[in-house]
């Protein structure tokens, strides 16, 4: 009776141990997730905040005189403000480089815009001119090319993204014209 008793005990122990290291395994999943669900909320929070410094401006370096959407703006700093004596031109540097343009060139253009930010949800509206990226990686937007287009289609917002237009003239159709889906992350507002 004792050696039934004591393999019963046993039998009880290991079990309540069992159920012991499935719980502490159990929580400690539990927090791994909840620190993952905070560090999304976190980086959605980031994300809203503007990537680009206060002196960086998006200019024009590369197919600035093909269609609307065609020119490609990089992040630079004004070297010499537009004004009369320069024909209403900036003199710019670019502060990143890509296979079309080195980072640190130089550049006179017109084609500067001064003032932008990040796009939020209820900002966003059909026929919307904005700027978008097609950069992948979040952490890079900062360095990113962007190309101006217009916002055809908001029935995927509840899903965080826009169609947008990226065409060749902003009046009348041409061959060239093509839609982009395009995360909200990756989009600027032009002020």
């Amino acid at each position: 009776m004792k050696k039934v008793r004591g393999k019963y005990l046993i039998s009880v122990i290991a079990f309540l141990f069992l159920i012991l290291i499935g719980c502490a395994s159990a929580e400690k999943n539990q927090r791994e997730n909840m620190d993952e669900s905070i560090f999304a909320e976190e980086n959605k929070i980031e994300m809203r905040e503007d990537y680009l410094d206060d002196d960086i401006v998006l200019a024009s370096f590369y197919m600035e005189n093909g269609g609307f959407s065609e020119a490609r703006y990089y992040p630079a700093r004004i070297l010499t403000p537009a004004g009369n004596d320069t024909n209403g031109e900036y003199e710019v540097i670019s502060m990143v480089g890509d296979f079309d343009v080195a980072e640190g060139e130089t550049h006179w253009t017109k084609n500067v815009i001064e003032n932008s930010y990040p796009a939020k949800t209820d900002e966003l509206e059909l026929e919307m001119i904005v700027l978008f990226t097609q950069e992948k990686n979040q952490d890079r937007l900062e360095n990113a090319r962007w190309n101006r287009g217009v916002i055809s289609s908001l029935d995927d917002l509840y899903k965080g993204q826009v169609k947008i237009d990226y065409v060749w003239y902003l009046d009348k159709k041409d061959e060239s014209d093509r839609s982009y889906t395009v995360a909200i992350e990756n989009i600027r507002i032009i002020e």
